[in-house]
């Protein structure tokens, strides 16, 4: 009997071993006139998911929103249809001594979040998968992009932790920032830690991939014609990176 996603709405023949995990849908839109023989699977839920070809090798991007908990149910679903490989690319907040529009390749990262822990998480940094790092440190730097390696914090409360939009979340906003300053993170995010929990769990392989577009300090957002731009340069690198792997 042929196995479906319970969620995502597909059956194993229409995903590829090789998956994008795309937060925006929108990307996937984007991302499809970069591939090849693109297959639209049924969207379901919001969840929109396409295979194609990238130089020959077939891949699957799948997008799954904002958050930990969705990304995870992407990353288990796809995981039991055979898919073997995650790269999760998108964006991330910037914390010094990172600059706005440099690219962010995770060596692992620690999950302050509630997905992490359903996965076996005990708190201590998760590592990528070796194979996606070295091949992602080379797609940027053929690709000449400006990139950095090293930890990231992934996180649930995006208003409560990571940007504060009111008086009464300042103080607590600045306090995790400093930790995370003085535990070495280069950026934070809401899914890479998770991810990178769940596909150890799951015996599968997983990297991630950020643009750095929000500063964590001054909240200063990259200008959409700029990060229209970078999202090029990302897909590019990321399919690179993730054919090659």
């Amino acid at each position: 009997m042929t196995k479906r996603a319970w969620y995502i709405g597909c059956d194993q023949s229409e995903i590829a071993e090789r998956v994008l995990l795309i937060g925006d849908p929108a990307r996937v839109a984007r991302l499809a006139a970069q591939l090849d023989e693109v297959h639209w699977v049924k969207e379901n839920r919001g969840l929109r998911t396409i295979s194609g070809f990238h130089k020959g090798v077939r891949v699957t991007a799948s997008a799954f929103g904002m958050g930990g908990p969705i990304a995870t149910i992407a990353l288990h679903e796809l995981a039991n249809l055979g898919a073997t490989t995650f790269l999760r690319i998108g964006t991330s907040m910037a914390l010094p001594p990172v600059e706005l529009g440099e690219f962010l390749i995770a060596t692992e990262a620690w999950g302050q979040d509630g997905a992490s822990i359903a996965y076996g998480g005990t708190g201590d940094p998760v590592p990528a998968a070796d194979a996606l790092v070295a091949q992602l440190r080379q797609s940027v730097a053929d690709h000449g992009l400006p990139s950095r390696a090293g930890r990231f914090a992934s996180f649930d409360g995006f208003y409560r932790d990571m940007f504060s939009i009111d008086p009464d979340t300042q103080a607590r906003v600045a306090a995790v920032r400093e930790d995370m300053l003085r535990q070495g993170v280069l950026v934070t995010d809401m899914e890479t830690a998770p991810l990178f929990t769940a596909a150890r769990a799951l015996g599968v392989r997983a990297g991630s991939l950020c643009v750095a577009t929000v500063d964590s300090n001054t909240q200063r957002k990259i200008a959409d014609d700029e990060m229209a731009t970078l999202e090029r340069r990302l897909f590019d690198a990321a399919l690179d990176a993730l054919v090659a792997a």
